[in-house]
Order: C-alpha cells, then structure tokens, then sequence
C-alpha cells in the first residue's frame, strides 16, 4: 500500500469524447487541461454493453462485466426465480429507474468487492452505487433524489452539479484516499436536446469550472491520479420503436414497466437506455437455461411466434436481434445473420453466415483485447467481447434487441421524449471519455480503470476480474 497516494474519479455521467474534444480544441476546457490533460492526455476508449448509467458504472466499481456482475440492464427478468405473481415475485422483476434503483447494491454477487470495499478511505458523491462505503461516506445521496428527480423533467442539472463542486472542495483538505463524484448533467441535458446543443456543451464547460475550483482548493497533488471518465457516449434520436406495442400489435401479450402486471404474458420487454432491451419468453415459467434461436424458430415456445425474431429485425429502428444458439451467439439482422463462438486459446471467433453483421470486416478468431483493438474506430465497437460477456448472465434475455444509429426502442412512457439516447452497440453509445492526468496506452475499456485505480494506491487487484492494468505511456 502507498499511504501518500491519492485517486479522484469524477464521472462525467454521458460525456461525449469527440465533444470534449472539440471544446479542448477550442479552448473552452482550460482548468481540465491544466489539472489532468497537460500531464496526461484522453485516451481511445469503450464502455461496456448495455451502455447504460447505472449498469455502465459497474465495471469501473468492479473491474466486471454486466454479465460478470449479473445485472444485464437497467431492467429485467430473474427467470429463475420469477413464477409469475405480479405481487409475490415482484422483487425478481427489477427496474433501476424508480423505488428499486438502490437494489443496484445488493443484486451483484454478494462475494465480488468493490472499489469501497478495497479503499476503506473512500468516499462518493451522488451515486446510486454505494456498496462497501463506510458510514456516512455516501454523500449527497438525498440531493441526488430530490434535484436529480426534478431535474429529469425540467432540465435543471445545474443545481445538482454545483452541489457536487461544493461538497468536492468542502472534501478536499480531508485527503480522501479515494474521491469518487458523478456528475450528472451531460447525459440528463442531452436527452433533451443532442449531444452538441449549446445547453449540453454548458455542463461541459460546468464541470470544467468545477475541476478548477477542486484544484485550487487543494483536492490534487503530485501524487493523486486524476480520472475523467463517462459512462457510456449519446446519439440523437429521431424514431422511437415501441417494441411493447409492435408485439402487443402482432397478438403477442406483453408484459413491461411501467405496469409490470399482464394477464398471461408470452413475453416480457426490458429496457434499457432506451436503445437495447432484453426479451424475456414464457415469462413465469422457471427456468434457468435460455432458449436457443434453434428452439424459438421451431416453435418451441407456446403462444410465441416461430418468426419473432424475424419480426423484430424487420421493425425500423432496430439493427439486430442477438440470441443464443447451439454453436454460440446467432446475431440477426434483417439482411441475414452472423455466428459469435468461443474457440481455443480462450479467443472469440466470429463467422459471417453470411452476412457481416456486426462490420467486423469478415471471419476471424482473436482474444478480447485484439478485437478491442480491431474495432474501436468500427460501427459496433468492441461488440464480440461485448455480446459474449453479456450472454451468459443468469438474468440476460432469451433474446438480445439492438437499435440502430437514430433510433430507440420506447415511445410509450418515454416521458420526456429522449432526443438523445443510450444503450445499444453502436459507436455512439459505445465510445466513452476517458481522461488521465497520466498517459495511458490505449484502447482500453472501463473495465481496466478498477485495477489502475488500485494498482496506483499500492492496493492487491482482485483475482477473476475482466478488466486489465492499463500500461502507461502515450496511446
């Protein structure tokens, strides 16, 4: 352990990096530049699938996946356990957005530690995830209720922001080992507009403000690693898709939030962002496997169409349907489909059959960090890793919805109307911010921010994390 040494993690909840880095550019983000990128610099970087806040917090927290942590979106079905009485199985129907969003805490394995867990000295303001916090180093958990909740329908973010900036300069002569903020603003800002709205480039410039006044009050030093980082990137939404109501429309019962209750329900719609969603078959009937596209496309599932999946390529908006399948993961669009596997070495093969679904530019079998690395600049970057850590979480959805660029999947009770959206595969969504006031090799994901964090602290990495220590040095 090196005592002396210091991390501050501010997320900059939705940050796009070809934005940030337009307003670097242009001067607008001088106290940033002075604090981290004049010692360091951003560097390309990837999110994890969903791209959604909340879940998207998890890696950085974890150094895990969503399928490692369990929580495949901000919504889903615990097949397992999910009987289905609307009443006495609610607890196993989950929705982050709303009264259950604390139970982010408790639905990841209770054995996995987190950042809090591992940093005693930590502290963290207005974030939903609190897990291993000592008492009282949750901070602003209330402000974040009361002004996030009204900022969510009337655009005022600002409040909470600057609540965030004064409690980070009240912090800063304490010398917290570990000062995690999240900031709010962007990505609530941007639903309303897009991502390059002058509103939008405010809370920019805002947290910039922000990053100058911790500065100056003595909230970093010499020996503290500075780390600006977003959850996941925004694109802006010209089609919602209601996948609920194109069932509903097909004679498909369906069950969803907000009313989770449905008489009878053959499907359950789960989503998150808006622009991905898990689909749920025969939800109520317990199981623990999934159905392969093999099954579903033979009509093995009562009172489901053979041809859903067909069904639900053809919808606007929508640029694949992923699904299990005997030989792997069957990635479907509406011009045909393309095969993910698991092959030797612990590498990821893909196969066109014959479409290339996912861009990839054709076949190939490669690990992780060298698909990574293929296709950070592609229009699904990092998808094979992505979709495969994903599909194997006990609650992930018998079929997988990705929208395209442009397009979300909710229409009803989308309230506001998201303009700019989040959550599916696409470069937008997936492309994050990270900067470092250190210089860090990349591509990296978010994943590998949780052992650099701890290996700069002087602090053992976890064993049986999917995230790697970053090397450092120019990208």
């Amino acid at each position: 352990m090196l005592p002396d040494r210091r991390v501050v993690f501010l997320l900059m909840d939705g940050a796009r990096p070809d934005v940030f880095e337009d307003l670097v550019a242009a001067g607008e983000l001088p106290h940033i530049g002075r604090w981290i990128l004049d010692r360091g610099a951003a560097v390309p970087a990837t999110t994890v699938f969903p791209s959604t806040t909340g879940v998207a917090y998890l890696p950085m927290l974890t150094g895990c996946y969503p399928g490692t942590c369990n929580v495949p979106g901000i919504r889903w079905v615990d097949t397992a356990r999910y009987a289905g009485s609307w009443w006495r199985d609610r607890h196993h129907v989950r929705s982050y957005c709303g009264y259950q969003g604390g139970l982010l805490n408790d639905d990841i394995p209770g054995d996995m530690p987190t950042l809090f867990d591992l940093v005693p000295d930590a502290v963290a303001l207005c974030t939903p995830f609190t897990r291993g916090l000592a008492a009282g180093n949750a901070r602003l958990g209330l402000a974040r209720q009361i002004w996030g909740g009204l900022a969510h329908y009337t655009e005022g973010y600002g409040i909470l922001e600057r609540a965030v900036g004064a409690e980070l300069c009240r912090l800063a002569p304490d010398r917290h080992r570990l000062v995690f903020a999240v900031l709010p603003g962007v990505d609530g800002v941007t639903h309303f507009h897009d991502p390059w709205h002058p509103a939008v480039c405010d809370m920019y410039r805002g947290v910039d403000r922000l990053v100058g006044e911790y500065g100056a009050a003595g909230g970093i030093d010499d020996e503290t690693l500075v780390l600006l980082v977003s959850d996941h990137g925004l694109g802006r939404i010209d089609r919602h898709t209601d996948l609920s109501l194109e069932l509903e429309a097909r004679g498909v019962a369906t069950m969803r939030h907000p009313f989770v209750w449905r008489r009878h329900p053959r499907v359950a719609v789960m989503v998150s962002g808006n622009a991905s969603a898990q689909i749920y078959l025969a939800p109520g009937e317990l199981r623990g496997d999934r159905y392969t596209i093999e099954r579903i496309e033979t009509g093995a599932v009562p009172g489901v169409p053979a041809d859903i999946v067909a069904f639900l390529t053809q919808l606007p908006g929508v640029a694949m349907v992923v699904a299990r399948a005997e030989a792997g993961l069957a990635c479907v669009s509406r011009a045909g489909r393309a095969l993910l596997y698991q092959a030797d070495g612990g590498r990821i093969g893909y196969r066109p059959q014959p479409i290339d679904v996912l861009a990839l530019g054709g076949a190939g079998e490669y690990s992780g960090h060298e698909w990574l690395a293929r296709s950070i600049d592609l229009p699904y970057p990092d998808a094979p890793e992505q979709l495969m850590q994903l599909a194997w979480s006990g609650r992930v959805g018998d079929l997988v919805v990705i929208a395209e660029p442009g397009a979300d999947l909710r229409r009803r009770w989308e309230v506001p109307e998201h303009r700019s959206g989040h959550g599916s595969l696409i470069k937008e969504h997936m492309r994050c911010l990270i900067a470092a006031n250190t210089p860090l090799t990349g591509p990296v994901r978010t994943t590998d921010l949780f052992p650099l964090m701890l290996d700069h602290l002087g602090i053992p990495v976890p064993d049986g994390i999917d995230g790697s220590l970053p090397h450092r040095g120019a990208s």
